[in-house]
């Protein structure tokens, strides 16, 4: 997760993650809940100015999840049956970072969706993470149907992937994933660092993940699920200065789903590059 923060900010992190191993120390349950729930507590970022003035230019509409409001809008393109994409951004984030590719995917035919999601921009709630976000997608691809695309941002696409293979979930045809992470152990084992966190306190949240979800915290794992979607078309953009997910994550992410893997320089974690945005509506439309 991209988090960059302040001396200051980062001294009252490890206070808590000093307070984390010694309570881990004789009540590791307890410590793996309490580091779980600041793990999945995103910072929720103010929608910038010119963000807010982009998405009201929208259709703005909303759904139920959890007892909370999540937002999320529509670019319609003049055809009625033009084909649609749906755009999940990343963490601490919102769908105000898509405006150039939702201009540049409009240009090209297509009705444009995208989601804020739980914790983010203006939808609601307090937590977040990669399967929250795709049990949130997974509720509107029911409510509105099964998109063409599904373009996803780090976390973002960490979420197309896991809704893309939930139980009876349709895949959509192609699938975008812009700099994701491969292991969501290794995101978990960053945020550790960043706690300073002790590997008996890293192990009891590995053991929250499994009791919440009953499946093992390996299940998780991107590059695992990628495997099961062969049929749909896949594209891997990953910049080699990219400080926040490996660039060798996006590789293996790409083999693993036989995809196509293009590889930026010098652009970092966001991908925001015209050439990207070309080279991502490009795949778009191509077939």
């Amino acid at each position: 997760m991209a988090q960059q923060f302040s001396e200051s900010v980062l001294k009252k992190i490890r206070r808590m993650g000093k307070m984390l191993n010694a309570l881990d120390s004789i009540a590791p349950t307890l410590a793996g809940k309490l580091a779980f729930q600041v793990f999945c507590t995103p910072r929720r970022q103010p929608v910038r100015e010119k963000d807010a003035a982009f998405l009201d230019s929208a259709h703005r509409g909303s759904l139920l999840f959890s007892n909370q409001k999540i937002i999320h809008y529509t670019w319609q393109a003049p055809d009625p049956n033009a084909k649609k994409a749906l755009l999940l951004h990343g963490w601490e984030s919102n769908s105000g970072r898509w405006q150039k590719y939702v201009i540049a995917l409009v240009k090209a035919g297509f009705t444009v969706m995208a989601i804020d999601a739980p914790a983010s921009g203006n939808s609601q709630g307090k937590r977040l993470n990669a399967v929250i976000f795709s049990r949130v997608v997974e509720q509107y691809i029911a409510q509105h149907g099964v998109p063409d695309v599904v373009i996803g941002h780090s976390m973002g696409g960490a979420a197309a992937v896991l809704s893309a293979t939930l139980p009876n979930a349709i895949p959509p045809t192609k699938m975008i994933l812009l700099g994701v992470f491969a292991e969501s152990t290794r995101v978990i084992r960053d945020f550790g660092s960043l706690l300073g966190a002790n590997d008996s306190l890293i192990n009891a949240i590995y053991k929250e993940v499994e009791k919440k979800s009953g499946i093992p915290i390996e299940a998780y794992s991107v590059t695992q699920k990628v495997a099961m979607l062969q049929n749909v078309q896949g594209l891997v953009v990953h910049d080699e200065d990219d400080a926040v997910a490996p660039v060798a994550e996006g590789r293996l992410v790409a083999e693993a789903w036989h995809a196509t893997f293009l590889k930026t320089t010098g652009l970092g974690h966001r991908l925001q590059d015209a050439s990207v945005v070309e080279a991502v509506v490009d795949f778009c439309i191509e077939g």
